[in-house]
């Protein structure tokens, strides 16, 4: 397929492919496991959130269940199924743990990079471990260096979400003729134990630190590629109509879809708790017209922050599993309305937290748990308001894009 000129207003084609039924058993059966193990991941949250790491139970679950093969490429033994599957699936496991939930998120949506990378490159990770996943430190905060047959690379690789579950590891990295994403197997890999943090504690997102391991040039892929869907993994599964897709359109709803569950958790507790709460030990809170605003305002924050990333996720995942053209103008929109979303859900939850008044600077309150995840995820670029308010704007001027590859 031909290489995009990089004007914003140009349309990527995907390739036709045959109606798939919206749902099938296949799909059903993967929901159906999702929401099975939400008591079971919520009887964990506690206990993931202070060794911060996601138990290996949860993996094997995952694994066991098969939610971790929706997207990889059926050649390889995956569904090779609508990315709107995963991302719903997201949605549920995130009413259980937000740590796990994230943790899915990453693995599962890293076969997707996998699958765009040339056909080496996924027999070298797929082809003795149909099994295997990838973590990833994907900032390219080091420069790689160019050697014989691929490239050398050093650094302190941080955030690496479920670097302690995974075979392989996707790094960004400066590199001649731009940013590439270098595949890693993580017995190449030493891992610092360095995650003390705010929220999402339980996800074990350490560091990974490189010593001038060397990368061979087929295990690589160039972002730009990633982000204009020509990747050499779209040669390879020419029946997989997602991998011509710009990752930009789709990225918006995995990571931070785990954000929305998070904001209905905190609604819901924080309305049972003022049915029955006394202020100064004298009346019920939840009589008070002041505390019933609030929280109706809390509910329509969250609920319609839920509703734009809802409308958005179904609007592109149906384009993307139709194969028709991507409107120039689906990417920095998406991108514009899921950080939009998750700020709006954001603020839902401070006025929740408001609400609540003192009992909530206890570190065993549950609702401030939820809190510190959810202002975690907002430090995320993928619901970055810059990245994702500037781009759209500089199209509403009629300015090209900003400068970079992605």
């Amino acid at each position: 397929m031909p290489r995009p000129d990089g004007d914003p207003r140009r349309l990527t084609a995907l390739a036709p492919r045959r109606t798939i039924p919206r749902m099938t058993q296949q799909v059903t059966a993967l929901y159906d496991a999702a929401r099975a193990m939400v008591p079971v991941l919520a009887a964990r949250e506690a206990a993931t959130v202070v060794a911060r790491r996601v138990p290996d139970e949860t993996i094997a679950d995952y694994h066991r269940s098969g939610i971790l093969r929706i997207i990889q490429p059926r050649r390889f033994g995956g569904d090779q199924a609508s990315f709107g599957v995963f991302s719903r699936i997201i949605d549920i496991l995130a009413e259980g743990c937000a740590a796990s939930a994230w943790i899915y998120a990453v693995l599962g949506e890293h076969q997707w990079i996998l699958a765009c990378l040339p056909e080496q490159a996924q027999e070298d990770i797929w082809g003795g471990d149909p099994l295997a996943v990838a973590c990833s430190s994907l900032a390219p905060r080091e420069a790689a260096r160019a050697v014989a047959g691929g490239w050398r690379l050093s650094g302190r690789f941080p955030f690496s979400s479920g670097c302690l579950h995974a075979q392989w590891a996707i790094i960004g990295a400066r590199c001649e003729g731009g940013t590439r994403y270098l595949i890693v197997p993580l017995t190449d890999i030493e891992i610092a134990d360095d995650w003390e943090v705010l929220g999402l504690r339980g996800t074990g997102s350490r560091s990974l630190l490189l010593d001038d391991v060397f990368v061979p040039t087929h295990r690589s892929i160039l972002l730009r590629d990633l982000y204009d869907g020509t990747t050499p993994g779209a040669e390879v599964h020419p029946d997989y109509h997602m991998l011509r897709a710009p990752r930009g359109l789709l990225v918006p709803f995995s990571l931070p879809c785990v954000l929305f569950p998070l904001a209905r958790r905190a609604l819901t507790l924080v309305a049972e708790m003022l049915r029955t709460r006394l202020s100064r030990g004298v009346r019920v809170m939840g009589e008070s017209e002041v505390v019933q605003q609030q929280l109706g305002e809390a509910a329509a924050e969250i609920e319609t922050a839920e509703l734009v990333m809802r409308t958005r996720r179904n609007e592109t995942v149906a384009l993307v599993d139709s194969g028709a053209a991507i409107p120039a103008d689906a990417v920095p929109r998406n991108r514009r309305d899921i950080a939009f979303a998750a700020w709006q859900a954001r603020r839902g939850v401070e006025r929740l937290m408001e609400l609540s008044g003192a009992r909530t600077v206890y570190d065993v309150d549950p609702l401030q748990g939820l809190w510190r995840d959810v202002v975690t995820i907002t430090t995320h670029t993928a619901v970055s308001r810059y990245v994702g308010m500037v781009p759209y704007g500089r199209m509403l001027l009629g300015l090209p894009p900003p400068p970079g590859d992605a």
